[in-house]
């Protein structure tokens, strides 16, 4: 490495990588000069900066990138060993995660912490500069985002059959500055992240406003509306000193190109020939945007619900794939207490009960306004939402007349 002076008298480092180390993959190195060489392989041709330089930037891409190529192995083993077994398997959805940085803890929990730490010496590196070089993923900011973190990490270190669901945000809540005015704030954006793996063949529809319509034999279809593409993104979350290695699969949400009006745009009216994308990119914009508007309030439910619907086609996906296909699937076997107002919609016979503490915490502000947000955004899920309250009111004035007079403060809906 060579030092040059700027006009300023402070110093930068012009890094290059030494001629006598080669560019060769190795995806499952075995000691510091294999791993070295995989870095620089990495650097040269999985290039995301200019090239002829090797600063602690590019030096920390190129090393994530050669340890996800270990962690890949595991992952796809992990995932293969779970299809052929078939476990029961437990999914955590969270708004948020506080991960940390995912470089020290992967190759901490692959036990190769050393390993890499030498092969950068060769580079010209230390480690724990190049561990600084890594970003906040900006997926979560306080401690529940932390707790979630720390669930799937213990989850995979336990070799439990886990699966963790979020969004994929696209900048962070802000960049915290402290002036002489005082504390400042901006939002933050990542350039990318090395850790994401895009899974194009995992994309479902979400549909938001529409109406219900009443078909010619009695059933009710949802139609019309938006419908935007939820595509996946997954992370790999590895145990520690364990093979197993879980996903944290983050949303995406996106319109495609049937969506962009040709003739609309070259008629000078681009914000309208884009409207659907524009829509799309608000919902992973930021965790927890304003809700002291309407917008602000149909845009955290639009997220929450995005999330949740998602997954569960996911979810239900997955279970019909490890049946093989097989349509004469016994859905009782299917964990009906997940999600389930939102597995209603989407085929599942429901037999349990609603996931109540998410539902009570939303049903707190309901007659303030809030249920009008829902029927405006998913009219079919209030409508199913009624016939649950109806239901319940039924079965308490056949069976329970004694708490009849104790309805009134029992009803969301009002009568």
């Amino acid at each position: 490495m060579a030092a040059t002076l700027k006009a300023n008298g402070t110093a930068t480092v012009n890094a290059r990588i030494p001629a006598e180390i080669p560019a060769i993959a190795h995806p499952l190195p075995e000691d510091p000069a294999e791993i070295a060489s995989n870095i620089n392989y990495h650097a040269q041709y999985s290039p995301h900066f200019s090239p002829f330089k090797f600063e602690p930037e590019q030096a920390y891409y190129a090393t994530a990138e050669s340890v996800r190529d270990q962690l890949i192995k595991q992952w796809n083993e992990t995932y293969l060993h779970y299809h052929k077994v078939n476990p029961k398997q437990t999914y955590y959805l969270s708004m948020e995660y506080l991960q940390g940085r995912a470089l020290s803890n992967a190759v901490g929990n692959l036990d190769i912490q050393n390993a890499y730490a030498d092969a950068l010496k060769q580079l010209g590196h230390e480690l724990e500069n190049i561990v600084e070089q890594e970003k906040d993923a900006a997926l979560g900011n306080g401690g529940l985002g932390r707790l979630a973190s720390c669930f799937l990490d213990s989850m995979a270190t336990l070799n439990l059959p886990a699966w963790g669901y979020g969004l994929r945000y696209r900048y962070g809540l802000f960049k915290q500055l402290i002036t002489k005015a005082g504390q400042e704030g901006n939002c933050r954006r990542l350039k990318f992240s090395p850790w994401e793996v895009v899974r194009h063949d995992i994309v479902f529809p979400i549909r938001f406003f529409g109406h219900v319509e009443v078909q010619p034999n009695g059933s009710r279809k949802w139609i019309g509306g938006e419908v935007i593409q939820a595509v996946a993104y997954d992370v790999p979350i590895p145990g520690y000193k364990t093979k197993n290695t879980n996903s944290l699969r983050l949303w995406d949400a996106k319109a495609t190109a049937e969506d962009f009006d040709l003739f609309q745009f070259n008629d000078g009216q681009y914000e309208s020939a884009a409207h659907l994308h524009s829509r799309a990119q608000q919902i992973c914009a930021v965790l927890y945007p304003g809700d002291a508007t309407e917008n602000g309030k149909l845009l955290r439910l639009k997220q929450q619900f995005f999330l949740c619907s998602a997954s569960l086609q996911d979810i239900i996906s997955r279970f019909k794939e490890r049946n093989n296909g097989n349509n004469e699937i016994q859905w009782t076997e299917f964990p009906t207490k997940v999600a389930e107002l939102d597995g209603m919609k989407l085929g599942i016979s429901p037999q349990g009960q609603l996931l109540i503490p998410i539902i009570q915490s939303f049903l707190k502000r309901w007659k303030n306004g809030h249920n009008q947000v829902m029927w405006k955004l998913l009219p079919r899920h209030m409508e199913i939402i009624e016939e649950i309250d109806k239901r319940f009111i039924a079965m308490i004035q056949a069976t329970r007349p004694d708490l009849e007079n104790k309805l009134s403060g029992m009803l969301h809906f009002g009568s």
